[in-house]
């Protein structure tokens, strides 16, 4: 029997065979081929074979849950099903970059001490186009935060495609709790930052994807809105008892910390613009040279171009007397030379 592979790769999809074709696509394409896909079809149209084959890494199973089950029992299912010794995650909407697994799998394989690390994540914005597919379009502020366990019991900053950690880890902490269908990630790290330590790779690895028709789950149920605040409530409530002194410290430091980096990243913006300023200022300057100077070249080349006529006029003039005296030259040279010859004609008549 062939041994377990080292990551197993859960994959959530409901009616996206587009999508999925891309975030299955960008598994092919990974560096490292030790894994397996845990493709786990909510009660959507299944998969065609075309989608899913050849198949990424060691292969790929098909789990499907009928009537759809939601996103929290979808992940459970993956995990129920994961042989691997690690686990990532990857929905149907977004991407991995060709270094992803074997960015986390390296660091994994190579630590006692942490049991869970992520990477940064780029966020692109798409839109439907006319071909009845989304395009990506502007970039999005991404993930990049290091891990701060008091921060993150208020709030998340490692979206769950960034996370690899030890599957153990699973059975430890509790699987995904069912009774949410929004923030499910979230508290799943809560509950896995008790166990271990987080590592983070500052390396951009993975992209999410936000679609802007509001057909995923970030738009859908976007920051503040009735949904999006009871299912934050619901986190609060189940952790509530995690909040202390320290952990308060923590979010406010990290607040602060946020706040002296965009002061840097707005004095260093001051800085290019003040550049930017005097370089269009040299150059309007250099322009301005440079139109003088050009203006210069044309008075210069009219003066030359009138000059050159008046020299034509002055030439054709010469020539014109030294056409005159030539023919006179001719004629006075003629009568020369015929003047015996009139003088003997003349004789003749006589």
């Amino acid at each position: 029997m062939d041994a377990a592979p080292r990551v197993s790769v859960i994959v959530r999809t409901k009616d996206r065979p587009g999508l999925l074709a891309e975030a299955l696509e960008s598994l092919r394409r990974q560096t490292f081929d030790d894994f397996e896909v845990v493709l786990v079809n909510d009660g959507g149209v299944p998969p065609s074979r075309d989608v899913l084959e050849p198949h990424p890494g060691r292969g790929l199973r098909l789990i499907a849950t009928e009537p759809p089950q939601g996103r929290s029992r979808a992940l459970n299912v993956g995990l129920e099903g994961a042989a691997g010794r690690y686990i990532a995650y990857l929905d149907d909407d977004d991407l991995y970059y060709p270094d992803h697994l074997s960015t986390l799998a390296g660091f994994l394989d190579g630590s006692d001490e942490y049991r869970a690390a992520y990477t940064d994540v780029a966020q692109i914005e798409q839109g439907l186009g006319e071909d009845g597919r989304y395009h990506d379009g502007k970039k999005l502020p991404g993930y990049g935060q290091n891990f701060q366990p008091g921060r993150l019991v208020s709030s998340n900053f490692v979206p769950i495609i960034a996370l690899m950690h030890h599957r153990a880890l699973a059975a430890q902490a509790g699987f995904y709790d069912e009774s949410f269908d929004l923030f499910e990630d979230w508290d799943f790290l809560i509950r896995l930052s008790r166990l271990t330590r987080f590592h983070r790779i500052p390396r951009v690895t993975a992209v999410y994807r936000v679609r802007n028709d509001g057909s995923n789950a970030t738009t859908e149920t976007a920051w503040m809105t009735e949904r999006s605040q009871a299912a934050r409530r619901h986190v609060f409530e189940k952790h509530w008892n995690l909040r202390t002194p320290e952990t308060e410290m923590a979010l406010v430091d990290s607040f602060q910390s946020e706040v002296g980096g965009l002061a840097a990243q707005v004095e260093t913006l001051r800085e290019k613009l003040a550049g930017a300023e005097a370089q269009a200022r040299s150059n309007a300057a250099a322009a301005e040279n440079l139109e003088g100077e050009l203006h210069a070249f044309r008075a210069d080349a009219a003066r030359q171009i009138q000059a050159s006529g008046e020299r034509e006029s002055e030439l054709k003039a010469h020539m014109a007397a030294l056409s005159g005296t030539v023919d006179q030259m001719n004629r006075s040279l003629a009568w020369r030379l015929f003047a015996p010859y009139r003088k003997l004609k003349n004789l003749l008549k006589g």
